[in-house]
């Protein structure tokens, strides 16, 4: 009896400590939103330079002590704004991209563009300082279907390069390594340099069967007639 009893006693005080657990970390990723969401209304209201932890903490209501709890610093959370527009918006376009695995190269790349200006833009709306300083160095390819979470840049070349070898029917660049780094980081450029300097060109209809266009002339094998005949 009195081993039975110890061993229902266990059992009910690991219990216990779950149901406590449970409200506990219930309450932390209340806070981490509440911070979170904090720190975008000011970057939107006051820009980036106006964001400190001090003033983070008077918007979400916690004390100093609770940002720090569960940021190190400033930058982390401005970090983390970020990564979550980006996994949110891969999240939303996983769906699409799906559908689209087995049609075309180019509807692929239609809709990887898509999302991709759809990302730039929603992290450029939190100011031009945010943009340059905490968005742009994130790798191109984290918010397009090419897998979440943080990754090397060779990873995700070595993604793209397995999505051009799933249309090889489409490619005709036979060097597909070559032809994936220069979607992944030259594509990534270009439109980090648009966002930065020109903005406004993100909303223009011309832009994403624009940038297929420079993605497809990457994948095209045909011969340069400019070089053939500039002897």
């Amino acid at each position: 009896m009195r081993k039975g009893t110890g061993q229902a006693a266990k059992r009910a005080g690991t219990e216990a400590t779950h149901e406590r657990a449970t409200p506990s970390q219930a309450r932390a990723r209340f806070t981490v939103e509440t911070i979170l969401e904090a720190a975008s209304e000011i970057l939107r209201v006051e820009g980036v330079d106006a964001v400190t932890t001090r003033k983070i903490a008077a918007r979400a209501g916690v004390s100093v002590g609770a940002v720090y709890q569960y940021f190190p610093n400033k930058e982390a959370i401005l970090i983390e704004i970020s990564k979550r527009i980006m996994d949110e918006e891969s999240e939303a376009a996983s769906p699409e991209l799906f559908r689209l695995h087995r049609k075309s190269l180019d509807e692929m790349l239609q809709a990887l563009f898509r999302n991709t200006v759809r990302t730039e833009t929603r992290l450029y709306s939190l100011g031009r300082d945010f943009y340059q300083r905490y968005a742009r160095h994130m790798q191109f390819g984290r918010a397009q279907g090419l897998g979440r979470g943080s990754r090397t840049s060779a990873e995700l070349v070595g993604s793209m390069e397995l999505l051009l070898k799933q249309h090889a029917d489409d490619v005709g660049e036979a060097d597909t390594q070559l032809a994936s780094f220069m979607l992944v980081r030259g594509m990534r450029s270009i439109l980090a340099t648009l966002v930065e300097e020109r903005p406004e060109l993100l909303q223009s209809p011309a832009l994403v069967p624009m940038l297929v266009r420079i993605a497809r002339a990457i994948n095209d094998s045909r011969e340069d007639p400019a070089g053939q005949g500039g002897r």
